[in-house]
């Protein structure tokens, strides 16, 4: 039975390799069932033991990415009313010359975000596959989904939404599409560039561009209350 699972194991492994390597080559849309099979050296009836067809396995490497991802990040911070508050306490440029110049809260809140960086380092080869110009379309619109939900659970157990909203506020779906499309957009510009900065670097400018602007737009309020 332990040979079985560890067979298994790796004919999907193979199956993932082979999608990824193919995806660099022609890109996500021009492979076939037939092109995975041949070149992780299986017949397309194995494949199909496992996969019912091209999406479902792009489906498991999304899902196997974001259990990575959650387990690298670990716990999000206790209090994210600190990243609102960053702002009023300091400039990204002076944060990136001395990161112990924050208190511990933005500390901790910064830190998740270089981890998100960092884990898409680790295993840039994926994601430039998959979220490059030649990658999955589907796969890129799962990810902000993520972010949208994330984004999402934190204004709303943070209470960031005012309570009347006006007629001039962005809506809330069009700034939540707005706050996951841009680390994305970022993201996906700092993997096909090389990552010539920094995971600190990048998550530091996100979260500027995230935080300062965005939510300005959709009327939430970023005013701590020690500033009132």
């Amino acid at each position: 039975m332990m040979q079985t699972d560890l067979r298994i194991k790796r004919t999907k492994a193979d199956l993932r390799e082979a999608l990824i390597d193919l995806i660099s080559e022609k890109g996500f849309d021009a492979v076939t069932v037939g092109d995975i099979a041949e070149r992780a050296m299986i017949n397309r009836a194995t494949f199909y033991r496992h996969y019912h067809d091209k999406y479902e396995l792009v489906t498991s490497i999304f899902q196997e990415s974001v259990d990575k991802l959650l387990s690298e990040l670990g716990h999000p911070p206790d209090d994210m009313d600190a990243i609102y508050q960053w702002h009023n306490e300091i400039f990204a440029e002076s944060y990136l010359e001395n990161p112990n110049s924050v208190s511990p809260k933005v500390q901790s809140a910064i830190e998740a975000w270089i981890k998100f960086f960092e884990h898409f380092a680790k295993y840039a080869r994926l994601y430039q596959a998959m979220l490059g110009r030649r990658g999955s379309a589907w796969f890129t619109a799962q990810l902000i989904d993520y972010l949208k939900n994330s984004f999402y659970k934190n204004i709303k157990v943070k209470k960031k939404l005012p309570l009347q909203r006006s007629d001039n506020d962005m809506p809330l779906d069009v700034g939540l599409a707005c706050l996951a499309s841009w680390p994305v957009s970022v993201l996906t510009w700092w993997l096909e560039n090389g990552m010539e900065y920094s995971p600190r670097q990048m998550a530091v400018w996100t979260l500027c561009g995230t935080y300062r602007g965005i939510h300005r737009a959709m009327g939430v309020n970023l005013t701590s209350s020690k500033d009132k």
